[in-house]
């Protein structure tokens, strides 16, 4: 039996669409006459996901995307349909996670397995889930080092502009006077370094005995070790005996002779007892600094004149009666008594006082004859104008 011409490319067209159905499922990875097991995923996001991208189990391809579409009142859902070509019993509560599959950033379905004891049916939908990409993680990193950037440029710009108007031109000179005197200042150090060098060069003999003075001071001490070791343990030996001793009642002993004290000058300060009367009368006092002075005054007269003390009387030259007696030349009167420590007495050493009624008579000097005490007269005349010569009879 013979075909006819237009049988044979009816069976030509259909063998080519058969193939030609083939060739695009199996570039697609599917296989017509494979059994498949249908699921679900419902995503956020699908991050890149595309139809006939790999669905993987522990690292190895068992299944295919098959649909990704829109779902939702808004549309604000993904489903995606995948297909396993493996006969898995996976559990029920199994995850879908997309994530990648390269550094090229291809995605993958990543099937991890639950721990429930109730398998996944065909058609069933997994929990759905996105990994994080490797660019999104390096960008989570990135964005606190960016705005930390950002904050240090906005400071370095605000320091910059804070330095512009600080350094104008008179801070910019005195900027430049500072270093130049840092240069000098340096090089005044330099020159100081360079004059301590040349001084312990020209000292080094002086150093060298220096230290064989302390090496020879060393010597003695160790050669006086015994010596030493003898003060320390005499000085421990006083130590221990202070410790021992009865400090306390010492101390104790001192508080009572100080409140004794206290106590005493309290009496004196309230004028209690002889010697707070003494301190406290102050009539006593002056009484007995007149007497001092008085006794010294006697003692400096007595010392000059010891004829002073014998009783005396001034007679008038009128009279020609008895011949006992002296000639006294007086260089001055007066009628308040001279203090101890007059010039006058400084000046004449043997000079004496006569108290005559109520006038007090100073006299350099005596003499048996008138006519010594009338050449005295004339020596002091120049001086003490009112110089005159009195006759002293003693009784």
């Amino acid at each position: 039996m013979k075909i006819k011409r237009e049988a044979k490319l009816a069976i030509a067209a259909i063998a080519a669409v058969c193939i030609l159905i083939w060739g695009i499922n199996f570039l697609k990875g599917t296989s017509l006459f494979d059994s498949k097991t249908t699921y679900y995923g419902i995503y956020d996001k699908v991050d890149g996901l595309k139809v006939s991208s790999g669905v993987m189990y522990r690292g190895y391809q068992v299944g295919q995307v098959s649909k990704i579409v829109f779902v939702g009142d808004r549309l604000e859902k993904v489903l995606v349909e995948f297909f396993l070509k493996e006969d898995l019993a996976l559990p029920k509560d199994s995850k879908a996670l997309i994530q990648s599959a390269d550094l090229m950033g291809s995605k993958v379905i990543n099937l991890l397995s639950g721990s429930s004891n109730e398998p996944l049916q065909d058609g069933d939908t997994l929990t759905a889930e996105v990994e994080r990409g490797m660019m999104e993680a390096v960008g989570e990193q990135i964005v606190p080092f960016k705005r930390k950037a950002e904050r240090l440029l906005v400071s370095l710009d605000s320091v910059l502009v804070i330095m512009q108007e600080v350094l104008d031109m008179e801070a910019r000179e005195n900027l430049k006077g500072s270093i130049r005197n840092l240069n000098q200042t340096l090089s005044n150090l330099e020159g100081a370094s360079d004059n301590l060098n040349k001084m312990l060069d020209g000292e080094t003999g002086q150093v060298g005995r220096v230290l064989a003075h302390i090496e020879g001071i060393a010597g003695n001490l160790e050669r006086n070790n015994e010596n030493v070791s003898n003060i320390l343990g005499n000085v421990s030996a006083l130590s221990d005996s202070l410790r021992q001793a009865d400090l306390k009642g010492l101390v104790g002993q001192a508080e009572q002779v100080a409140a004794q004290m206290d106590s005493l000058l309290m009496k004196i300060n309230k004028g209690e007892g002889t010697v707070g009367a003494f301190v406290k009368d102050s009539d006593l006092y002056y009484n007995l600094s007149e007497a001092s002075e008085n006794l010294n005054r006697f003692l400096v007269e007595f010392r000059h004149n010891p004829k002073k003390f014998i009783r005396l009387s001034l007679v008038d030259f009128s009279s020609n009666k008895s011949d006992v007696g002296e000639y006294a030349v007086v260089i001055r009167e007066t009628t308040e008594r001279l203090a101890a420590n007059d010039s006058l007495y400084r000046k004449h050493s043997g000079l004496c006082e006569i108290r005559y009624r109520d006038k007090y008579l100073y006299v350099v000097d005596t003499y048996k004859k008138l006519k010594q005490a009338q050449k005295k007269l004339a020596e002091v005349a120049d001086e003490y104008e009112n110089a005159y010569i009195v006759r002293v009879d003693f009784y």
